[in-house]
């Protein structure tokens, strides 16, 4: 497990979401509320879905896209549209989590069955997040184990 954790809070901006991604070279981060207890996951995906215009990125949105003459101004304008808006409201809370005392496997099992990229390690007590498990960390063990 890795940890601290870097995390967003839920009352973090997309601008901010965004600026955190970028920085740390992540794909998602853990959401916490300001008791750092586990609210969810932002990811880039999620925010991929804010550039794309609504009849493409609803529910049986528009499927072939070829007629469509989108520019990075565009796209840009879309982004300045929800910048300002809390990450909350994009927060995906269907999070599998594992605890400090779960077992190796059903980590592993995770990573491998569910595409994840790092599993939220949390406080059984107190559901806070104490940190991250990804195949990287597994990974950097095993070599420290030789």
């Amino acid at each position: 497990m890795h940890s601290p954790p870097t995390r967003l809070y839920v009352d973090n901006t997309v601008r901010e979401a965004i600026d955190l991604l970028i920085e740390h070279h992540m794909y998602n981060l853990p959401v916490v509320n300001r008791d750092e207890v586990f609210v969810g996951e932002i990811s880039t995906r999620r925010l991929t879905g804010l550039l794309l215009p609504d009849s493409i990125s609803m529910d049986m949105g528009l499927k072939h896209t070829g007629f469509m003459r989108e520019t990075l101004k565009d796209l840009h304008q879309r982004l300045n549209n929800v910048s300002d808006q809390l990450i909350s409201q994009y927060v995906d809370t269907d999070i599998n989590v594992v605890y400090p005392d779960s077992p190796l496997m059903d980590a592993l099992t995770l990573l491998y069955h569910n595409k994840y990229i790092r599993i939220p390690v949390l406080d059984p007590d107190n559901q806070q997040l104490v940190g991250g498990i990804s195949f990287i960390t597994l990974l950097r063990a095993l070599e420290m184990e030789e």
